[in-house]
């Protein structure tokens, strides 16, 4: 099937150069030729889209999510492609999962594309010593995964996982455990720390208590809750879909003083740490916002909970009242507090040269397909970056880190058709990234009307829900 994009306006998001009154020649799911001029499409064989007035930016990609992982994968993908999402990353998986993708079994229509995919992640439970987590990562990288991903582990064995992961060519990426120093994390080779850490584990790293705070962990390391037998999955999915309400109360004292404690000149001396040594950052700030404040009347509010599942509504919604009800209203403040913090320390980081990426974290509580990587828009401008830095985390830093430049991250000859086609200037202002006039995923074409259409058909399946699809791994983290 071939296609034209005629007339429109192609934004580069490598530095924002415009290209106006160019046609975007597009055949067997790639764009073959752009020229530029009026009228310059005449391929009676192609369907031409009258483009004038919009502008073209490459597909957006969601590069921390849970799609396949959460209660309805089809209805997530669906709502990522009808929100100009093309493609994404899979953060957390199974073996089976592997072994489905690896057999071309795992999805039978996949409208974003599966870019990557990890394996489990790295827990106390699959890696409890270096040794453990040398064979779990041997058994990952033999299966198909693409990256390796940590939660939360001892020093010793994420240190040991990050030089097994190196050695095989994997990349090492994640939560940063609190007990882990952040600068030995980078020079060591961890790829990308998602969430800013989460919590406080980057601003210790800024904190001038550092060594003390560091100190006190080492010499009261946290205690597993007791444990008999295997814990239910609803159980399971409600911590997942906030963690913060099994936060140990020490741990609240500690966030506190470390954003008491922050400075601006140990923030830029571990920015340019993380230059230094090829660190990215993946915020998910509407992550960490769902997970701190989570207790926001704005999110039960939310009108696109109506795409929602509604056992997984009702479930958000118990969790946010025992967030409101078990976490005390000091240890709330404090929560405020930090990521009134972690919001400021994106901009700082971006201007001192860290690289950063998009991500939604779809699959944590409040946050719906392909409408959260839009408030992860917001967010990330609200935090300070300019319209050109949140499109490039969207998609030309995102190939960048893929390794994908080839074949994605801007408009040009010869890469794949994803494409966003927008109603007005992005680099005028974030939110014109919202204004999607249409999508191009692999050479088709959906027009406004069609993506509509798509969210129509997922609301109405909610109305009448039954799952549709099997969750491949933890719906969130």
């Amino acid at each position: 099937m071939k296609l034209v994009l005629n007339g429109t306006t192609i934004v580069d998001p490598h530095d924002g150069a415009l290209t106006r009154h160019a046609s975007v020649m597009i055949d067997g799911g790639k764009i073959v030729q752009i020229v530029t001029g009026a009228d310059a499409a005449k391929d009676g064989a192609a369907e031409v889209i009258d483009a004038r007035g919009k502008f073209v930016v490459p597909g957006f990609l969601d590069l921390h999510a849970h799609p396949l992982s959460s209660s309805d994968p089809p209805g997530n993908l669906t709502l990522m492609l009808a929100n100009g999402v093309t493609g994404f990353r899979e953060m957390a998986s199974t073996p089976a999962a592997l072994a489905a993708r690896q057999s071309g079994t795992l999805l039978s229509d996949v409208m974003p594309e599966l870019l990557e995919m990890a394996g489990e992640i790295l827990t106390p439970a699959n890696a409890p010593t270096s040794e453990a987590v040398v064979a779990e990562i041997a058994k990952q990288h033999a299966a198909g995964a693409d990256f390796i991903k940590v939660i939360d582990v001892r020093p010793d064995v994420f240190f040991a996982a990050l030089a097994e992961s190196t050695r095989l060519g994997l990349r090492f990426i994640g939560h940063l455990p609190p007990s882990v120093d952040v600068r030995e994390a980078a020079s060591a080779g961890m790829r990308s720390i998602e969430h800013l850490g989460p919590r406080d584990s980057i601003l210790l790293g800024c904190s001038t208590d550092e060594p003390a705070l560091r100190a006190h962990m080492a010499q009261n390391p946290p205690k597993p809750p007791p444990i008999s037998g295997p814990i239910p999955e609803s159980v399971v999915r409600r911590v997942l879909a906030n963690p913060t309400i099994v936060t140990p109360p020490p741990e609240f004292e500690r966030y506190a003083r470390v954003v008491d404690t922050f400075s601006a000149e140990r923030c830029q001396d571990l920015a340019a740490h993380f230059v230094a040594t090829g660190m990215w950052l993946c915020p998910t700030l509407i992550r960490i916002r769902t997970m701190e404040l989570g207790d926001d009347p704005a999110y039960r509010d939310d009108p696109n909970l109506r795409y929602v599942p509604p056992q997984t509504r009702q479930m958000w919604e118990d969790v946010s009242q025992q967030f409101a009800s078990q976490i005390p209203a000091p240890a709330r403040a404090t929560l405020k507090a930090l990521f009134a913090r972690q919001l400021q320390l994106v901009k700082p980081l971006k201007g001192a040269g860290v690289k950063m990426l998009a991500g939604s974290d779809l699959g944590g509580g409040f946050i719906v397909g392909g409408f959260g990587l839009h408030a992860e828009f917001d967010l990330l401008e609200a935090a300070g970056l300019s319209p050109l830095d949140v499109l490039q985390m969207t998609t030309s830093n995102g190939a960048e880190f893929l390794g994908r430049e080839s074949r994605m991250g801007s408009v040009a000859a010869g890469k794949d058709a994803n494409l966003v086609l927008l109603d007005a200037n992005p680099l005028e202002s974030v939110q014109n990234l919202h204004r999607i006039a249409g999508v191009v995923r692999a050479g088709t074409y959906y027009p406004r009307a069609a993506l509509e259409e798509l969210k129509k058909k997922t609301e109405a399946r909610m109305a009448a829900w039954a799952p549709t699809g099997t969750a491949v791994g933890p719906p969130c983290c």
